[in-house]
């Protein structure tokens, strides 16, 4: 017999049985109920000063995807973050997303592999994992799936392993292998400066076993613009996470859990 759970306004349809929950429990590490990865988008400043304290007074780790143009002058404060066990991961040069007027090859090169190049230069190997500037994967001409299809191609021959957007539910362990270059997530506090919709998309998480991304972007003591989170708000959702079932781990630690590690995986 199925159990709903209703997460701020949305159902939950979860199988019920011990055998399901024991099912359940083996994807993710320690018999947490669900996965949840913190990503850092842009390399701003205000990261490693707001976020990766936050991060380290309670013993988590998170994935940063920098943009080359936004930290090239702060190498040595990334690299204070990378050693504390933080990825650092591409977010590309320039953080371009016109993406259906450029040239494809040339785009991937000098934008996608240039930055991996310089990353690896600055901090050495990294998992070769993009976040999609603006979660724009409509690269070259054509249609959606056939601009996404020619990018991810792209990406496979230059040796990545996977790719996250900003948009979708909590991901099944299923589903992120089948669409590694199709990751979802979600930025909670990009519109709005509340809790609700992070503590919602984590609770989902762990009703249904699932692995939830969750993006943010500049930080400080206040909201000032869209995209900002407040300190206060960013530190309640990483305590929210240590209060429930999950197990939090950077990107590329959960896909590796996820025997997705290599370009042919």
């Amino acid at each position: 017999m199925d159990r709903r759970a209703v997460l701020g306004g949305l159902v939950a349809v979860v199988p019920g049985g011990s055998a399901f929950a024991a099912a359940r429990a083996q994807a993710w590490p320690g018999g947490a109920r669900g996965a949840v990865s913190l990503s850092y988008d842009d390399g701003l400043s205000s990261q490693y000063e707001h976020a990766a304290p936050a991060l380290r007074v309670r013993g988590l780790k998170a994935s940063f995807f920098l943009t080359l143009d936004n930290m090239q002058d702060r190498v040595a404060e990334w690299r204070a973050v990378a050693a504390q066990g933080h990825e650092l991961g591409n977010h590309t040069v320039h953080h371009y997303c016109g993406l259906p007027q450029t040239h494809p090859e040339r785009f991937v090169q000098r934008e996608v592999l240039d930055a991996q190049t310089r990353l690896e230069a600055m901090f050495g190997p990294q998992p070769k994992i993009l976040a999609y500037p603006c979660g724009v994967t409509d690269l070259g001409p054509g249609p959606p799936n056939d601009q996404l299809h020619r990018y991810v191609g792209l990406l496979r021959e230059a040796g990545f392993i996977a790719a996250r957007t900003s948009d979708g539910p909590p991901m099944s362990p299923h589903y992120a292998r089948e669409h590694r270059f199709d990751l979802n997530a979600t930025a909670p506090t990009y519109e709005t400066g509340s809790l609700s919709e992070a503590l919602d998309y984590l609770d989902m998480a762990v009703a249904r076993g699932r692995w939830a991304n969750l993006v943010f972007h500049g930080l400080g003591p206040t909201r000032l613009e869209s995209g900002d989170t407040a300190n206060a708000v960013h530190e309640a959702i990483l305590d929210a996470i240590l209060k429930r079932p999950l197990w939090c781990a950077p990107i590329g630690q959960v896909l590796a859990h996820l025997g997705v590690g290599s370009a042919s995986s």
